[in-house]
């Protein structure tokens, strides 16, 4: 038996704000409905989302063309870390992904690091390259260089 959602936030691995699923009752009673990513379809609830659904698709296209626009930006950005690590250019640890979008805020750019994918983990000094999904649609490649400190 399946129930019945629609959606008032984007969720990857399901869908975008608006859409009609079909989920596990377990799955909608305690997870979806309690963080509100979610509401039970019922008659009354549909007819409100279709009432708000042409201002959705307009929230959506302006997401999109944001998202397109900071890709943009963080395609033209390389960030540069300063590292400790030992003569054979070895880190004490690693680059993660915390410390990109931290390198990323420094210069402007707000990134989630829960988005951000490394190429391979970062535990030497180099160029290394990443990725981050901005938008369901969009995502947008970017190069680090880690260099070392003494």
């Amino acid at each position: 038996m399946k129930t019945k959602i629609i959606l008032q936030k984007d969720i990857p691995s399901l869908g975008v704000t608006g859409d009609v699923k079909e989920v596990s009752p377990g799955y909608a009673r305690n997870f979806l409905l309690p963080r509100r990513l979610a509401v039970l379809s019922t008659e009354r609830t549909r007819k409100i989302w279709e009432a708000r659904k042409e201002k959705i698709e307009q929230e959506r296209k302006e997401k999109l063309l944001a998202a397109e626009e900071q890709g943009r930006q963080i395609r033209e950005t390389v960030c540069t870390l300063a590292v400790r690590s030992s003569k054979e250019g070895k880190l004490y640890g690693s680059v993660t992904t915390a410390d990109v979008a931290n390198a990323f805020q420094k210069k402007g750019l707000t990134l989630d690091r829960r988005w951000i994918q490394l190429s391979e983990a970062i535990k030497t000094t180099g160029e290394f390259s990443g990725n981050v999904r901005l938008h369901p649609q969009v995502s947008a490649a970017f190069k680090i260089i880690v260099n070392a400190v003494a």
